[in-house]
């Protein structure tokens, strides 16, 4: 690839850095804490953040992007907002000690395009309202749904690797970053639906939500078996969507020399809309679903922003699950309880706390303090992700003092 003597001295000098970061001792003691953790060993949690609203950002000159060719753009992108971060709310922040080359593994979709009304986020982030239009009516309208094409491009692939190569040579290693799994039909299934006539269905037409969420776990298990066959599952990844997925139970292998399974790798799934469901119908309509999927891959990760403390019980059924997302409207010492020390609890602190003109302490302390009471009482493998983070009005600053203060509680501890 041609690219200019400018922008390849850009990336370099940034790859300098990140390399100096990704190599350090402390990432990769992080790292290693991470696999610990994934062993159920309560560990100091880890502290993270996610989901940063980078646009608010746009006037910082750390990050702003000086490359002019598209691929050195999101490859400097990547970089600066890594190393922002490691500045000045790194947490627990770990970077792989290499550069991940991206394989071009595509996905045709399910033949279905959302129709929607949308409300922009004012706050620089891409967070906005939506109001989808239900495109799925009826039984006669799930002819629609197409099973999704995956396809490998070998040679794009090959092109993303040998570029990163050439740019991060005698700097950092460069290895191909493949797919992790990551499962969220009742996520998928509102935007074409709508989320009022998703809910309403589970009451009033209960076997037509069979129906839907049966063809979208059809849909998983083709797709996995597609990743498998084509080769391309990552056996490596450092976070599965922002919680660490860094563990020995599982191998590290190379998918040019060695067959990746699903039995190789995570999984995660989740039901969002589901927050206000019963235990019941929360197994009716997703767990057994969900059950067919997990059961293929090698560890299991469930939930997201929905709360799950008291349906604990109902996610033992998955018997590789290791760990659990608790959102900060779930109560955590009834989770912590539930839990005990057989799954890692993946706490995510409130976002508004990081919202205001000006940071309070207060409230952080008083929540990362409540679950390290629980964790402690419980025995339980905890960690902290900051994530959906809407807006911090524009004060960065906040996501620093956030770091401090969930620190300065859980030194207390640790």
């Amino acid at each position: 690839m041609n690219i200019s003597q400018k922008d390849r001295d850009i990336l370099r000098s940034l790859g300098e850095s990140y390399a100096r970061i990704a190599c350090s001792k402390e990432s990769l003691e992080r790292a290693e804490r991470f696999r610990r953790l994934n062993s159920l060993e309560r560990v100091r949690p880890p502290v993270l953040l996610f989901e940063v609203p980078w646009g608010e950002f746009s006037d910082c000159d750390e990050l702003r992007l000086l490359c002019e060719d598209e691929q050195c753009r999101n490859m400097e992108r990547q970089m600066r907002s890594a190393l922002y971060q490691w500045e000045h709310f790194q947490g627990d922040y770990a970077l792989h000690p290499y550069w991940r080359a991206p394989l071009a593994v595509r996905n045709s979709g399910v033949g279905l395009k959302v129709s929607e009304t949308t409300i922009e986020s004012m706050t620089g982030t891409n967070i906005m309202s939506h109001a989808f239009h239900d495109l799925l009516p009826d039984e006669e309208s799930l002819d629609k749904i197409k099973t999704p094409e995956i396809t490998h491009d070998t040679e794009a692939s090959a092109q993303n690797f040998a570029f990163a190569g050439e740019i991060f040579r005698d700097i950092l290693p460069v290895k191909k970053a493949g797919i992790t799994l990551y499962f969220a039909s009742w996520d998928v299934i509102p935007r074409l639906h709508g989320v009022e006539n998703s809910l309403m269905d589970l009451c009033a037409r209960p076997e037509f939500a069979h129906a839907l969420i049966a063809r979208f776990t059809e849909i998983h298990e083709h797709e996995l078996s597609e990743y498998e066959r084509l080769n391309v599952l990552d056996t490596d990844p450092y976070y599965l969507h922002c919680t660490p997925a860094c563990t020995y139970d599982l191998p590290v292998k190379d998918m040019d020399k060695e067959q990746i399974t699903a039995k190789d790798v995570w999984c995660r799934a989740m039901a969002q809309i589901f927050s206000m469901v019963s235990p019941e119908m929360h197994e009716e309509f997703d767990l057994q679903y969900t059950k067919r999927l997990f059961d293929r891959c090698g560890l299991s990760y469930y939930g997201c922003c929905e709360p799950l403390d008291v349906k604990v019980d109902n996610l033992r059924q998955f018997q590789n699950l290791r760990r659990i997302s608790v959102t900060t409207w779930a109560n955590p010492d009834v989770a912590a309880e539930k839990i005990g020390g057989d799954y890692v609890m993946s706490y995510k602190p409130n976002p508004a706390f990081v919202a205001g003109k000006t940071f309070n302490p207060s409230p952080v302390e008083a929540e990362i303090t409540r679950v390290m009471e629980a964790s402690k009482r419980n025995n339980t493998p905890v960690e902290f992700v900051l994530k959906d983070i809407s807006t911090v009005s524009a004060n960065p600053s906040h996501l620093t003092q956030w770091v401090t203060t969930a620190n300065a509680v859980i030194d207390r501890y640790f």
